[in-house]
């Protein structure tokens, strides 16, 4: 009876672990990815993401980016599209990227890493 029951308990695992749609059993990783990074530079090539603010845009979606540290921004989480991003911040021009997509395998999106240059209003 215990043998049975740890069985039982090893196959919901292993089934919770697996991708639904694939008949092998292939194992995802349960760790959380971004679809988009944007690293925030100044002109100068310094770090500008603090009080930068960045948008992602996928048709009606729209998400304002997270900042993780002095030069990034992420956002897309585990959602792939076609994104027209722009990051702003006061005192620089608006810098955009249109047509951005972010696609997945089977388990996460596959992320897309961008440098958004900031160049100071003259």
């Amino acid at each position: 009876m215990r043998r049975s029951i740890m069985a039982g308990a090893l196959a919901l695992a292993l089934g919770i672990s697996a991708c639904d749609d694939d008949p092998m059993g292939f194992a995802c990783t349960a760790d959380f990815r971004y679809g988009l990074s944007i690293r925030v530079l100044e002109g100068s090539g310094g770090p500008a993401a603090e009080g930068a603010v960045g948008i992602a845009v996928d048709g009606s979606y729209e998400e304002t980016l997270t900042m993780i540290g002095p030069d990034a921004l992420v956002g897309a989480g585990e959602r792939p599209g076609t994104y027209d991003i722009t990051v702003s911040k006061f005192g620089y021009m608006t810098w955009s990227a249109e047509n951005i997509t972010v696609t997945a395998d089977e388990c996460h999106v596959i992320p897309v890493s961008l440098d958004a240059v900031l160049i100071p209003v003259p």
